[in-house]
């Protein structure tokens, strides 16, 4: 019989009913059953989630290996003689379900029979299954067994910053650690978890609007709500809206912010970032080792990779940059061509003010032509970034 027909024409009925397995588990039998033909999904597999692995000549075999790791086993996938018993399943983990030439996958199913309680106080008798002896769940997770469902034996409470089915995921730090986890694509708002509190918080994370960088955002704040953030230099703690993220007033706590610096090359601003996405017009970018936001009280000409205002634009250049202890991080396009910045624009009759006008924060002078504050409800975004490698 060829490999294909066994495929197809083997079923599996097992019914194991031993003293050992009912009274472990007060519950009754537990049964697996099943067509191998059917069950079967090729060219696909469980990645990271083998536990153990045996050479058998018959899908039948890595079945009941399967069966007998009555705590642990949730699945199974066979590759030509390799039988590999699987932790988790499609269902569990279907982030990890992925195409894999050569394999063949099979969830597994169990289930209880002829369960009988003799009375009221025999059915809510704790749970005795021996699955939490094997100390299944890691990094200070709290086991509890479990006799309603076959499949699910038991039950990990995890300590703060971990999660998983055996609390063996660590819960991410960084943008860049929550996109690698959530394979790297797409940009939105995540919770990161803060391990100098042992608390979650919200930001958002751009992997995808600048090729080859992983952008955290620091602030965002509408020009309505302007005069909470035009004092704020970002080495002044002024936490806002870290549990409930919002475009129009949002900032990390100073730490937050200082812990994303730490592991960031790169410094960003934009304009309108929740209504047009990432636009180069009113854009600036910098290396953070020549524009440190976190600690640089300052006022003059600072090198930036790349700036645009109003349609002026400026590469590898020196640019105004400013940040006082009650002025929020800004630039003035204006002035920076009079104390000798390589970056010059105009001056437009849209501004009053001779001393020129305020792009990517303060706002002490408007011009509605910056995308920043076209309207009250104009936005503007800083951010830090890493490159993706």
């Amino acid at each position: 019989m060829t490999l294909a027909n066994y495929f197809l024409f083997v079923s599996i009925f097992l019914d194991i009913c031993s003293l050992k397995l009912a009274a472990d588990c007060q519950r009754g039998c537990e049964q697996s059953r099943g067509s191998i033909g059917k069950k079967g999904m090729k060219n696909l597999a469980m990645q990271g989630h083998s536990f153990r692995n045996y050479t058998l000549s018959k899908p039948y075999d890595c079945h009941v290996k399967c069966f007998q790791e009555k705590c642990k086993c949730q699945a199974y996938q066979i590759r030509e003689n390799r039988c590999e018993l699987l932790d988790e399943d499609r269902f569990s983990a279907p982030e990890d379900f992925l195409k894999e030439k050569g394999y063949t996958y099979y969830d597994m199913n169990r289930e209880y029979v002829n369960q009988t309680f003799v009375n009221k106080a025999e059915k809510e008798k704790p749970c005795i299954n021996q699955c939490c002896d094997q100390i299944p769940c890691v990094h200070g997770g709290t086991c509890t067994e479990s006799c309603e469902d076959a499949k699910n034996k038991f039950n990990c409470t995890c300590a703060v910053g971990y999660y998983g089915r055996f609390c063996q995921k660590r819960r991410a730090t960084s943008c860049k650690e929550q996109l690698r986890e959530n394979k790297g694509s797409k940009s939105g708002v995540y919770q990161l978890f803060d391990p100098a509190t042992m608390t979650m918080y919200e930001v958002f994370c751009d992997a995808v609007s600048e090729k080859g960088f992983i952008w955290t955002l620091i602030e965002s704040f509408s020009l309505r709500n302007n005069h909470e953030f035009k004092d704020k230099a970002f080495y002044k703690d002024y936490p806002k809206n870290q549990e409930a993220f919002t475009w129009g007033k949002f900032r990390l706590s100073l730490p937050r912010m200082t812990a994303t610096a730490n592991r960031s090359t790169h410094l960003r601003a934009t304009c309108n970032f929740n209504t047009e996405e990432l636009k180069y017009r009113d854009y600036l970018r910098a290396k953070l080792n020549d524009i440190d936001v976190m600690r640089l009280n300052f006022d003059g000409c600072k090198e930036y990779e790349f700036i645009s205002i109003r349609g002026y634009n400026c590469s590898n250049c020196t640019a105004h940059f400013v940040q006082r202890d009650h002025w929020h991080a800004h630039t003035d396009s204006v002035w920076g061509r009079k104390i000798g910045c390589q970056f010059t624009s105009q001056s437009t009759s849209a501004v009053k003010s001779p001393s020129g006008e305020d792009n990517f924060g303060w706002y002490e002078t408007v011009n509605r032509v910056h995308r920043c504050t076209s309207s009250d409800d104009s936005t503007t975004q800083w951010w830090l970034g890493v490159r993706r490698h």
